[in-house]
């Protein structure tokens, strides 16, 4: 009994670490995406302006949710 008790909150610890980092990725692949709709958006044969605006926006939105989720995993290890 012990032993699966220490073993089930080893792996809660180790699925709260790799839960911070995969949302850790997803924050820096919405700031890429971002990026690529700003310089998509410029060029002559590019993005429409307002529909990359608006999705920059909710990546915008969706990268500080992720980085808020992911330091807040990662602070409150146990």
């Amino acid at each position: 009994m012990k032993f699966s008790k220490k073993n089930a909150k080893q792996n809660t610890t180790e699925l709260r670490g790799e839960l911070s980092r995969a949302h850790l990725i997803i924050s820096l692949l919405s700031l890429i995406a971002i990026v690529l709709l700003i310089v998509g958006s410029t060029m002559e044969v590019g993005f429409d302006a307002n529909l990359s605006t608006i999705a920059s926006t909710f990546l915008a939105l969706l990268a500080i949710v992720s980085l808020c989720i992911s330091y807040n995993l990662f602070k409150h290890k146990k």
